[in-house]
């Protein structure tokens, strides 16, 4: 028999809450979770469902709402776990040619930051070759961007250059998405209907939000699970770890804060 949506959010939270000691430090718990969330990949929902893996959205918020290891974390780093979004720790990490950094110069290229404009967005949860993701930085240590580079990744070659980008502009609107019913709220907000699925309107968003921001429970909370909305199904999202897509340029400074050097001759 096919583990129902309701069990697999289950078996999550127990895989997460192997780390939820607490005398454990933030930085292993953080590091847990990156190690234990991008496990759960479109292929591994695939696997354990016959189908679409549908769930009402307050049923997953009850659920995640007993992760011990979110409630540990939550005392040291409430930005990452719930918002709001912590503006002044906002990390972005080049790893290889990139649209912002073509030449792999340690430098952030504003002129080539791409905004939603008129043409067609490519229906998706979290768009790339769009805007620019960044991740929060621990107050003492990395950010989780670069705690998933540590473990290991041929498509993320070194040398790797991690700048701070400061949002200071007021106007500068963040979306934080807390919750499963936050995420499914704003897909219904901003519906893209698409091959039977409902998408963010990313250029929609845009016109309301510089950036959105989900949160480390809002990621237990959804990843692999589709949420019925007014249009549909939610298609359903993989962002791995606690980040923010900026569909707007609001970075009033950029610091260049670490290079790390490739093992060996490039």
């Amino acid at each position: 028999m096919r583990p129902t949506p309701a069990r697999i959010l289950r078996r999550r939270v127990t895989d997460l809450d192997v780390v939820a000691d607490p005398a454990a430090d933030s930085d292993a718990r953080l590091r847990h979770f990156t190690s234990v969330m991008p496990l759960w990949t479109a292929q591994e929902m695939a696997s354990l469902t016959e189908g679409p893996a549908v769930m009402d959205p307050s049923e997953a918020d009850q659920i995640t709402e007993s992760c011990l290891l979110l409630r540990h974390l939550a005392h040291d780093e409430e930005s990452l776990v719930r918002g709001p979004l912590d503006r002044t720790r906002q990390h972005w990490i080049g790893t290889s040619p990139h649209e912002l950094a073509p030449s792999r110069q340690p430098a952030l290229e504003r002129a080539r930051f791409i905004e939603p404009g008129r043409d067609p967005i490519p229906p998706s949860t979290k768009p790339f070759h769009l805007g620019l993701f960044t991740s929060t930085a621990r107050r003492d240590g990395p950010s989780m961007w670069r705690m998933y580079l540590d473990q290991g990744s041929s498509l993320h070659p070194l040398p790797w250059y991690t700048w701070e980008l400061r949002v200071t502009d007021p106007a500068a609107e963040v979306l934080d998405i807390r919750s499963a019913g936050a995420w499914a709220d704003f897909v219904g907000r901003y519906p893209l209907v698409h091959s039977g699925s409902v998408f963010p309107d990313w250029r929609r968003v845009a016109e309301d939000y510089a950036g959105v921001h989900m949160t480390l429970r809002a990621i237990v909370a959804t990843q692999g699970f589709r949420f019925p909305v007014g249009d549909g199904l939610a298609a359903a999202p993989y962002w791995d770890l606690e980040s923010v897509l900026w569909l707007r340029w609001h970075f009033s400074g950029l610091r260049l804060v670490e290079i790390t050097p490739p093992h060996g001759p490039e």
